[in-house]
């Protein structure tokens, strides 16, 4: 099992009802291979976990990127997992203001170095966080 973090830009800004159709496929075809995650964005930024069998989560990928409403695709991390972080989500979402993906730019600034194992668990473990509190709040 892997945990895949990547980050890419809509050629314009993405509206509500654009995300809500990349949930429904996303959700749909995840779920049925055994990925979950979440995805990040706003205006025209997407970062997204995609999280499961490493076969699967390569695939996907490769979808991603051939996704035209995608590009600039990079993968930011990817490392082993023993577990599923997002294991009660086929693709969750979060809305942020582009300024705001802090962590995932700290991630990107390292990517070259050695994989930041603590850094990246602790970005992940804030979305599940932000994730939680909205379920509770929404």
């Amino acid at each position: 099992m892997i945990r895949l973090l990547y980050l890419s830009q809509a050629p314009h800004d993405v509206s509500d009802d654009e995300v809500h159709d990349i949930l429904r496929s996303a959700r749909r075809n995840n779920q049925a291979v055994g990925i979950t995650g979440v995805l990040v964005y706003g205006g025209r930024m997407f970062a997204q976990i995609l999280e499961g069998p490493e076969q699967a989560v390569l695939r996907m990928y490769v979808t991603v990127m051939d996704d035209r409403r995608h590009s600039d695709v990079r993968i930011i991390q990817v490392s082993p997992a023993n577990e599923q972080i997002f294991k009660d989500w086929s693709m969750a979402v979060i809305k942020s203001n582009p300024m705001e993906f802090q962590h995932i730019a700290q991630l990107r600034a390292h990517r070259m170095e050695a994989v930041h194992a603590q850094a990246f668990g602790e970005t992940m473990r804030e979305f599940v966080a932000i994730l939680n509190a909205h379920r509770v709040s929404g």
